[in-house]
């Protein structure tokens, strides 16, 4: 797979950057070329297809429990950077690092991160649930980071496309529970919300959305004949250590299941 030499740069207005911090996301239609696009399905579908990083925990099924055999319906690869550094030297990549600095308002040299990938396959690819990205995070530290989710094939509200709750970045963390009330599902979902004042965001491929990590966000079901595949980066400035950690009990919950698990798994001494 030869990485396309493409050289495309996309900016933000003041007036787009006042819009992400007073509601908490933004829409772009273009983040990269149509061309990278074709070079990362390549990717995103050998990662896929070979279960990229399944024995380190880095591939496994967001809306189902932890080593489940059944069908899954919103599969995940963690750090596909590792598997592919070319990744890295993107024009996603590079332009997703700029807008980044600029919305969240810090210097570009501060700015780090990663991505993972998240597919909805065609048809029964399972909703991810309202949640914001800091309830998964560790609680000893508050953090100044934003995603940016680029679909790889049309977002529109059939087939998965990003919802969000206007300016929920300025509350707090809202409480969260485990899919299912199952700590061995990773995916987390919030009740606490009015669902009705969602804004969807569609999106062609290559097009982007913006979302801070406090802001309340969901994606429907794919039930289209099509897969929905989406790269997304979180990337932001080093958070401040706090004194005190968070509460997380969903986080101490699903430690314990996956402890529990392990032990479990491990062969006896009999």
């Amino acid at each position: 797979m030869i990485k396309p030499n493409t050289h495309f740069k996309v900016d933000v207005t003041i007036n787009q950057v006042d819009f992400f911090n007073n509601n908490g996301y933004l829409s772009i239609d273009r983040i990269t070329t149509d061309e990278e696009i074709e070079w990362l399905k390549q990717i995103y579908n050998k990662l896929f297809q070979e279960r990229a990083g399944e024995e380190q925990g880095q591939y496994f099924d967001l809306g189902g429990p932890r080593a489940h055999t059944g069908q899954e319906v919103l599969p995940q690869v963690l750090g596909p950077e590792n598997q592919f550094p070319e990744l890295r030297e993107t024009t996603f990549f590079k332009n997703a690092h700029t807008l980044a600095a600029k919305l969240l308002k810090v210097n570009q040299d501060n700015v780090n991160g990663g991505g993972h990938m998240i597919l909805k396959p065609a048809k029964f690819g399972a909703e991810t649930p309202w949640h914001q990205d800091e309830a998964y995070w560790n609680p000893s530290e508050l953090p100044h980071r934003l995603s940016i989710w680029m679909p790889l094939d049309p977002a529109t509200t059939n087939s998965g496309c990003m919802q969000f709750i206007p300016k929920s970045h300025k509350g707090e963390i809202r409480f969260h529970r485990h899919i299912n009330n199952d700590p061995l599902i990773h995916g987390l979902v919030t009740d606490d919300l009015d669902p009705s004042q969602a804004v969807a965001c569609p999106i062609p491929a290559a097009g982007a959305t913006f979302h801070h990590c406090r802001t309340l966000h969901y994606a429907g079901p794919n039930t289209t004949t099509e897969v929905r595949r989406a790269y997304i980066l979180v990337l932001g400035s080093p958070g401040k250590r706090l004194k005190k950690p968070l509460p997380r009990p969903w986080i101490d919950e699903e430690q314990e299941a996956l402890a529990k698990l392990k032990s479990l798994a491990k062969p006896s001494n009999i």
